[in-house]
């Protein structure tokens, strides 16, 4: 009985595949997302974005995402225990040309 609530606990505090958030940033632009009362965030690769959770108003916080590299990587805003968490998968293009 105690490895089924270990195994609900773990599984609890993890985001489902289905609820991968895409985002799609060019190199050199900045995209925000509101992510509710999420703490704490960890990214697989920080050479592809610079990634920050920052106070946005009073209700939530703001997940902040540059990109830097082209490439793929995910990020995910909520590592707290008991706080909401979200993943995001963010595809990093070619910076856009301006004419």
């Amino acid at each position: 009985m105690a490895r089924i609530a270990l195994l609900l606990c773990i599984l609890a505090g993890t985001a489902r595949a289905d609820d991968v958030v895409q985002l799609e940033v060019a190199v050199g632009e900045t995209i925000e997302r509101d992510v509710g009362f999420a703490m704490g965030m960890h990214c697989d690769d920080l050479a592809i974005v610079h990634a920050e959770l920052v106070a946005g108003t009073a209700e939530s916080n703001t997940f902040r995402v540059t990109g830097a590299a082209e490439g793929t990587t995910r990020c995910r805003a909520g590592t707290a225990p008991n706080r909401p968490a979200y993943v995001f998968e963010i595809h990093v293009v070619a910076a856009h040309h301006r004419p």
